[in-house]
C-alpha cells in the first residue's frame, strides 16, 4: 500500500474515533423512566412503491432505545428509556403495540401501520425475539394489510426474518433501513453509523427472499458535508441502490437536535441544516430513477424540539408544502418553483481528503470550545 494511502487511512481511523467517543459522550435520556405508552403517534397518507395512496398510521412505542446509539445526528436515546434499568419490558411492548391496534371510535382509516420503536425492531437487547413473533400475530389479527418497521441490516438475518414473516400471515412486511449514504467515508465516520456495505447487501438479500419490501432512508446533508456534496452524496447514492433493484427510498433532510454531534457543529457555527432548496434540488435530480418522498416530519416536526431545514419567510412554508404534496403524487410539477432568496449551489465532488481534513479541524473547534 502507498505511503499516502496508509496515512489517509489513520486519518480516516483517527477521526472516526474522534466523532464516535464525542457522539456517545453526549447521549442522555435523563434519570426518570418514561411512562409505557408510545411517544409519538400520527395519521398521514404516503405513496408505495408502486405509486398507490394510501392511509398510514405512524407509531413509536416508548423502548429501552437504540442498542447501537452512534449516529452524529440522531437526538432519539433523549426520548426513550435509554441506559435506565427496568426501561422497558415484554409486556410493556406488548400492551403498547394492542393499545396502538385497538381501532378507536373517529379514528382515521389506514392501511399502512409504521412500528417504530427508536432503533432496530429486529435487534434482541431491544424486542426480543419471542416479542417480536408475538407483535407480528397482533398485527396480523388486527387487519393491517402492510406493516413497516426499521432495523440495523446486521440484525435481519434468515433465522430472524422466516418466523416473523410466518407469523404475519400474509400482512405485507417493509423494512426501513437508515444507510444514509452510500458514501463509505460519509456512512461509517460523519454520520458514524454501523452499517457495512456488505451487511446492507446482505440484509437485501435476505429480505428479497421473503418477500419484504426495502425502504431506503438517505440523510440530505449529514454532518460535516457542505450544500454541494451533499447533493452529489444522494445522486451517487441512488446511482448504488438503483443498481441493486430497490425501488423506494425516503430523504431525510438533517434537523439539528440537542445532545448530538450535529447540533455542537450548529452551536459553534460550523453547520446548517440543509437549505430547503438543497432538499428540492436532490429529489430533482433522483426522483425520476425511483419512487422518492421526503421525510417532512424532518422538515416541519413537532415529535422534538429541533433546528430545521430552511429557507426565506416568503417561500419556506409554501416550499414545505410542495414537498409534501410531491410526495403523495409523485408528480415533478408539485415540486415547488424558485425563489429569489434560493442560494448559489455548487454540487460538489466528494473529496475524500478534504473532507476528512475539514471535519478534523471543526473537531478540535469543539475541543477548544470545552465540548
Amino acid at each position: 500500500m502507498p505511503e499516502h494511502a496508509s496515512d489517509a487511512a489513520v486519518q480516516v481511523h483517527d477521526l472516526r474515533r474522534r466523532i464516535g467517543d464525542l457522539s456517545l459522550r453526549l447521549r442522555t435520556a435523563g434519570t426518570q423512566i418514561k411512562p409505557a405508552e408510545p411517544r409519538f403517534t400520527d395519521y398521514d397518507k404516503i405513496r408505495l412503491p408502486g405509486g398507490e395512496l394510501v392511509g398510514r398510521k405512524k407509531v413509536i412505542v416508548m423502548s429501552g432505545g437504540c442498542s447501537v446509539p452512534t449516529c452524529t445526528m440522531c437526538p432519539f436515546t433523549n426520548f426513550n428509556n435509554y441506559g435506565l434499568d427496568g426501561g422497558s419490558s415484554r409486556e410493556s411492548l406488548l400492551d403498547q403495540v394492542r393499545r396502538t391496534l385497538t381501532r378507536t371510535e373517529g379514528e382515521p382509516a389506514y392501511e399502512v401501520l409504521s412500528l417504530y420503536n427508536d432503533g432496530s425492531f429486529f435487534a434482541p437487547r431491544e424486542i426480543p425475539r419471542n416479542v417480536q413473533v408475538e407483535i407480528a400475530r397482533l398485527v396480523a389479527a388486527a387487519g393491517v394489510k402492510h406493516l413497516v418497521v426499521e432495523s440495523l441490516p446486521q440484525f435481519v438475518t434468515e433465522p430472524v426474518l422466516a418466523p416473523f414473516v410466518k407469523a404475519l400471515a400474509g400482512v405485507r412486511l417493509e423494512i426501513g433501513i437508515g444507510l444514509q449514504s452510500a458514501d463509505e467515508l460519509v456512512r461509517e465516520t460523519l454520520v458514524n453509523t454501523r452499517i457495512s456495505q456488505k451487511s446492507f447487501e446482505r440484509a437485501l438479500s435476505v429480505m428479497a427472499g421473503h418477500g419484504v419490501d426495502p425502504k431506503i432512508y438517505l440523510l440530505i446533508k449529514p454532518p460535516f458535508l457542505s450544500e454541494g456534496e451533499a447533493v452529489t452524496d444522494v445522486v451517487k447514492s441512488v446511482d448504488y441502490l438503483t443498481g441493486l433493484g430497490v425501488r423506494g427510498m425516503t430523504l431525510c433532510p438533517t434537523r439539528v437536535s440537542r445532545h448530538t454531534v450535529a447540533w455542537e457543529l450548529w452551536q459553534t457555527g460550523q453547520y446548517t441544516p440543509p437549505n430547503l432548496w438543497t432538499v428540492v434540488e436532490s429529489v430533482r435530480r433522483v426522483h425520476e430513477r425511483l419512487a422518492v418522498r421526503v421525510a417532512c416530519v424532518n422538515l416541519r416536526g413537532t415529535d422534538f424540539e429541533s433546528v430545521f431545514p430552511d429557507a426565506c419567510p416568503a417561500c419556506a412554508d409554501k416550499v414545505v408544502d410542495a414537498l409534501m404534496r410531491f410526495g403523495e403524487s409523485g408528480d415533478a410539477g408539485d415540486l415547488p418553483a424558485d425563489c429569489s432568496c434560493r442560494p448559489p449551489l455548487k454540487v460538489t465532488a466528494l473529496d475524500h481528503a478534504a473532507i476528512t481534513a475539514r471535519a478534523a479541524q471543526q473537531l478540535n473547534v469543539l475541543d477548544r470550545a470545552g465540548v
